[in-house]
């Protein structure tokens, strides 16, 4: 009867506990209020993340994003750039990512779940902040804090293309932390590691790596050649022409009268990661294991056009696949996070087996333990979730366009090629010399916003609210 009474309270606060919403359907809620309502639910969580110990990361980086979506470039910039500026070591060669600072097999032994876990910028959404910072930089008429930024996004690449042509030291504790579990929890990590790599792998096998940015490095050398700095411009188209051959059309203007204008359009919202339970056999029981996956199939870029004075002035080319760099840094991921999850579970069931074989000589201190043991793992595992965080507010894929505008001619129009969907984009008169005009347009389905500036940074940039090209 005490036994009884006992479990009948702990399933009830369970069931509680159960009734909660979980920060895999605020993280839903939240990429909802971004495409389709005002923001401010988005806004508000990512407020919260970011003055936390452990999402504080991963909320800057929300914010800022949100802030640049409002046209609060100012605002933005004030978050993103503390988070940016820790994240480097300056030497003599220039900008050094500090060590522990990207995402990878993290080795840790939490209680609860990942999410107790520091987060980590995995290296393409460090690349996408200091894009998006650089961004900020033009928009407040900054071109020289445009470029600092923009070389660290490509020392960061260059670092972490070297060292990963090394050995991969970081693989190495896993393995030795393999080693001391028993052969079914490895068998079950492995397991588990196998079936959610082959959901990612038709997306993630796409691009060779997730710290490869082909738009960083074209940034990179459309500065230097506003420097005249045709030696080094080289070097980074062809790095860029390196990660995506698509790219490198875009690397020269096209000749003739006219204004140089590159067109950037970032579609929609990369996937969001989603919770998943496998079934896991451990001794002589099946326990079900939470992991985070990608469970959409590859997506098909928008085909989009430019337009001027009626006819088409180039086509724009996707030439970031943020939805493969995504897929792909879960992929590199999963095996540490499979034995931690499988480590975890197996500790909670061999809690759970001694004490229901737990005797004291007296019932009631017998029923505590078990009680108290079933408690644990009932609120544990209520409360535990899979780690689905992750930077949702960039894009799935990045087009590129590059074109000559006639001189007489103001505006430009981006047509969806298979929908009709079209916008106008008005170009405000630069004067002359501003150099090569920027057309950075994002398009988050519930709404779009466009920013006009220049390299040169001359003249006023702009930023406006603007129409969808995603709907039919």
């Amino acid at each position: 009867m005490v036994r009884m009474s006992v479990l009948s309270v702990l399933a009830f606060l369970s069931v509680l506990l159960c009734g909660c919403r979980t920060s895999y359907q605020e993280a839903v809620a939240a990429r909802q209020d971004v495409m389709f309502g005002t923001g401010g639910f988005a806004r508000e969580r990512a407020s919260k993340m970011a003055g936390s110990t452990v999402n504080r990361k991963l909320g800057s980086l929300e914010l800022g994003r949100l802030k640049m979506l409002q046209g609060d470039f100012s605002g933005s910039s004030a978050v993103l750039g503390p988070q940016m500026e820790e994240l480097f070591d300056e030497t003599n060669e220039g900008p050094v990512l500090k060590k522990g600072q990207i995402a990878g097999n993290i080795l840790a032994g939490t209680v609860g779940d990942d999410r107790a876990i520091p987060y980590e910028l995995p290296a393409f959404e460090l690349l996408f902040g200091l894009q998006y910072q650089a961004l900020n930089a033009l928009a407040l008429g900054e071109p020289d804090n445009a470029r600092v930024y923009l070389r660290r996004a490509t020392a960061v690449q260059e670092q972490l293309k070297e060292e990963n042509g090394r050995p991969d030291d970081a693989a190495q504790p896993e393995a030795a932390s393999d080693s001391k579990d028993s052969a079914a929890n490895a068998k079950n990590a492995s397991t588990a590691a196998d079936q959610i790599t082959a959901k990612l792998s038709p997306v993630a096998d796409a691009v060779r790596a997730s710290y490869e940015n082909a738009l960083a490095w074209y940034l990179m050398g459309l500065f230097f050649s506003k420097e005249n700095d045709q030696s080094n411009a080289d070097i980074a188209y062809r790095e860029a022409g390196r990660i995506n051959p698509a790219i490198l059309p875009f690397t020269k203007p096209q000749a003739g009268a006219g204004q140089d204008v590159v067109v950037i359009y970032e579609e929609d919202l990369v996937d969001m990661q989603e919770p998943i339970k496998i079934p896991l056999p451990f001794g002589g029981t099946v326990w079900s294991v939470d992991f985070p996956v990608y469970g959409a199939p590859p997506h098909a870029p928008a085909q989009i056009a430019v337009e001027a004075g009626g006819a088409v002035a180039a086509s724009c080319v996707p030439v970031v696949n943020v939805q493969a760099l995504a897929y792909r840094n879960l992929k590199d991921r999963i095996p540490g996070v499979a034995t931690r999850n499988v480590t975890r579970a197996a500790v909670k069931i061999a809690a759970q087996q001694v004490a229901n074989h737990v005797d004291t000589g007296n019932a009631y201190a017998n029923v505590a333990i078990m009680a108290g043991v079933f408690a644990f793992n009932t609120f544990s595992t209520v409360i535990s979730e899979a780690d689905t965080r992750a930077w949702q507010t960039i894009p799935e894929h990045v087009h590129l366009a590059r074109f000559r505008l006639p001189a007489d001619r103001n505006s430009i129009v981006l047509r969806n090629a298979l929908t009709g969907r079209a916008c106008e984009v008005a170009l405000p008169q630069e004067p002359a010399g501003a150099g090569t005009r920027l057309v950075w347009f994002t398009d988050v389905r519930g709404f779009a916003t466009v920013n006009v500036m220049t390299l040169g940074g001359k003249g006023s940039p702009t930023w406006a609210r603007t129409t969808s090209l995603l709907y039919p």
